[in-house]
């Protein structure tokens, strides 16, 4: 594997930073992008939520709906729906959390359209009162604002302004006529200015969320992520496993003597073979894996969906030529210990890494044995022998036999 940072690498690397896709579209977002724009969109939602409720619990006292609060009219129906809608948003419940984990912002976007039916429906009703349909247009309003806190792409507030403007070109908005004499914006007016600014706030949220998270997440020398990050999709990518009965196995990969690779060509050039090395390693995996700088010259490798087979097939074809050049014409060699969640009946991930630590130290210890624990006397049988380390195939009872 050269030691020069090939186009792939250099790709995989840059996948952190601003994109004009990531702006666009949010399909191309990074797993650090998208699991911070999840939890954003999950807590606005929340927070949109709580103030829907409050709101309509207040609206009766401000459009002098009280005397009729419990009648079954169309108007108080569709209050009813919005606040159902607000609660399940608010409480964010088991119900439909596998749906909402996959559409983060499908919350916000059922709670805004249950605003812009219920402004509709009065807009539609010949016996709503004038302050009925202004509360309902606030409400949708205020929604609308909530959209300036949201780290949107451009393709999503799009999808967003599309509900205002739908309810205009539809014809139910009042007209401007009269508006400018009297010295009042029409509610058109209004829903176009607001919703726009609301729109472009949300894209400079994305836009400010990236550089956050490029700053924050990656290892600015190797282009791994970093381990406060690393450790959030260790915990999560675990968790996902579990849930779905998937194989997860990590990967501790340590650098073979990198001290005394420091002290005899200096610590600059150590750095870029470190670099080197990081980049390398990203760039023989698949996008689906994540490397983590764990500390000094250790990285993690996230290997979701291998057992241990698998993942130590990935592993020696990546790390078998060793990870860089070094200036002597060398080659920088390495460690790696690997884990399994079912395999090793594993229930915690930090209990996954310290055996791979383990099981790490082991190989490096031994030095009969290469980098991945394979005899240096010949070739390595294609079973893996029943001593090695994580090499004894027991599935956990919860798990189906197939996986």
């Amino acid at each position: 594997m050269p030691a020069s940072k090939s186009p792939l690498a250099s790709s995989l690397q840059g996948r952190l930073r601003c994109d004009c896709r990531d702006l666009v579209v949010p399909f191309f977002h990074n797993d650090a992008l998208r699991l911070r724009r999840s939890e954003i969109l999950r807590h606005t939602g929340r927070l949109a939520a709580g103030f829907v409720l409050l709101f309509l619990f207040c609206a009766p006292f401000w459009d002098g709906t009280y005397d009729t609060l419990f009648s079954a009219s169309v108007p108080n129906v569709s209050r009813l729906v919005v606040v159902l809608v607000a609660f399940w948003v608010a409480f964010d419940g088991r119900l439909g959390a596998r749906l909402r984990r996959k559409v983060p912002l499908l919350p916000f976007a059922l709670l805004m359209l249950a605003a812009a039916a219920l402004l509709a429906l009065s807009l539609m009703d010949p016996a709503a009162s004038a302050a009925s349909v202004m509360t309902h247009a606030l409400l949708l309003l205020a929604i609308g604002m909530l959209l300036a806190a949201m780290p949107l792409s451009v393709i999503e507030v799009c999808a967003f302004l599309a509900i205002p403007a739908a309810l205009d070109l539809s014809g139910l908005l009042p007209d401007t006529a009269g508006a400018v004499d009297v010295g009042v914006m029409s509610i058109r007016v209004l829903f176009l200015v607001m919703t726009l600014t609301a729109g472009l706030s949300a894209l400079l949220q994305l836009h400010r969320t990236i550089i956050n998270i490029q700053q924050i997440a990656q290892d600015p020398l190797t282009g791994a992520y970093s381990r406060g990050f690393g450790s959030e999709m260790l915990f999560l990518g675990f968790e996902a496993a579990r849930r779905n009965c998937r194989p997860f196995s990590v990967a501790f990969v340590d650098l073979d003597n990198f001290k005394q690779v420091n002290d005899q060509f200096g610590h600059d050039r150590g750095d870029r073979i470190l670099a080197n090395s990081g980049e390398n390693l990203i760039a023989g995996l698949r996008r689906g894996d994540v490397v983590v700088r764990w500390g000094g010259e250790e990285f993690l490798v996230l290997l979701p969906g291998l057992n241990v087979a698998q993942a130590r097939e990935v592993m020696r074809r990546v790390v078998e030529v060793g990870l860089a050049e070094l200036p002597d014409g060398g080659r920088q060699h390495c460690s790696v210990g690997i884990a399994e969640r079912i395999e090793d009946k594993i229930e915690e991930p930090h209990s996954l890494v310290d055996l791979a630590d383990q099981r790490m130290y082991e190989i490096k210890k031994d030095h009969a044995t290469d980098g991945m624990g394979a005899s240096r006397a010949g070739p390595q049988s294609a079973e893996p022998e029943s001593d090695a380390p994580g090499a004894t195939i027991i599935l956990h009872p919860a798990c189906d036999a197939s996986v």
